[in-house]
């Protein structure tokens, strides 16, 4: 049915005049007449009736004008709803990510650009970490989510999703332990590491549970230089004649130096941070499952250390 006649009906009832009506709806009233007379023929019944007040509603026009003030009450709700969801799309979202430089060309290659086609209205800005970290950045208000390598030393107050665990191993030089160090004891490994120096892992939010797990073992490293990136560490490393700790995922059956996991176990986990008072919205949670699936190894995902160090 044409709502414009349904908007003659209710004008025709609160005017109660075909003139003021038709003056309303800017139409002639003699248009605005035909309108009734082609509804009433239509219904086969008489909707007004004319006295001296003016037009009042016969039973049957009461009926019919209810059915009309719902019927324009659900296509206010509706066009109201549509101009909000268009007004939504017109007007760009932005989350906000905190992450490093080489994280962030990660996400710009394999995340960005497939969220933002899927949700065109939105938009992911990098918040970028230099001497800060994340979880600052969050806690500051500047960023909505973030990513944090977490050593298991600090806990945080924050959310968190963990996204990928990796394990931690010592590496060190072949020549100390020529027959393999399978049989070795732990405490004998460290006590023949004391002489030499150590390289530290590249980025700082690293350093400071590398160094917990080995003054914890009982070492006292005597830093001899901090390492670029893991693969920067690992041609270090193979030089053979200093020791660190590096996960597992940069190490290569071709690499020279001896290595063990850290004990007791150690792992780096990469996390997705979110701020305390951030709303999970259905565009958010998406982002999520995004990481989750980009960073699933067990179906062929990414390396989390090989992200951070992406370009």
């Amino acid at each position: 049915m044409d709502t414009r006649q349904l908007e003659y009906i209710i004008a025709i009832e609160e005017e109660r005049s075909i003139s003021r009506a038709a003056e309303r709806m800017y139409v002639t009233p003699s248009a605005l007449s035909q309108q009734l007379k082609n509804l009433e023929a239509e219904l086969k019944t008489t909707l007004f009736v004319r006295g001296r007040e003016g037009m009042s509603l016969t039973p049957e026009g009461n009926l019919y004008l209810s059915g009309a003030r719902a019927m324009m009450e659900i296509k206010r709700q509706a066009m109201e709803k549509i101009q909000q969801m268009s007004g939504a799309e017109n007007q760009k979202k932005v989350i906000y990510i905190a992450l490093n430089q080489n994280f962030y060309k990660f996400v710009q290659a394999y995340i960005i650009s497939e969220f933002e086609k899927r949700f065109p209205y939105m938009k992911l800005e990098a918040v970028l970490v230099t001497e800060t970290s994340a979880k600052d950045e969050i806690l500051r208000g500047k960023a909505d989510i973030g990513f944090i390598i977490a050593s298991g030393l600090k806990a945080t107050s924050l959310e968190s999703i963990p996204l990928q665990r990796e394990p931690l191993h010592l590496a060190f030089p072949r020549t100390l332990f020529p027959e393999g160090v399978s049989e070795i004891p732990y405490d004998e490994l460290i006590r023949a590491l004391q002489p030499l120096d150590y390289i530290s892992a590249p980025h700082v939010a690293l350093r400071y549970a590398d160094l917990y797990y080995l003054r914890s073992a009982g070492l006292d490293p005597q830093l001899l230089c901090y390492a670029s990136s893991y693969a920067h560490l690992r041609k270090l490393l193979n030089l053979q004649f200093a020791y660190g700790i590096i996960p597992e995922g940069f190490i290569e059956e071709t690499d020279s130096f001896s290595h063990i996991p850290v004990r007791p176990a150690a792992y780096y986990t990469l996390e997705i941070v979110l701020g305390g008072t951030l709303a999970m919205t259905q565009e958010l949670r998406e982002l999520i499952l995004m990481f989750l699936r980009t960073f699933d190894r067990e179906s062929g995902g990414k390396s989390m250390l090989e992200a951070l160090e992406h370009g």
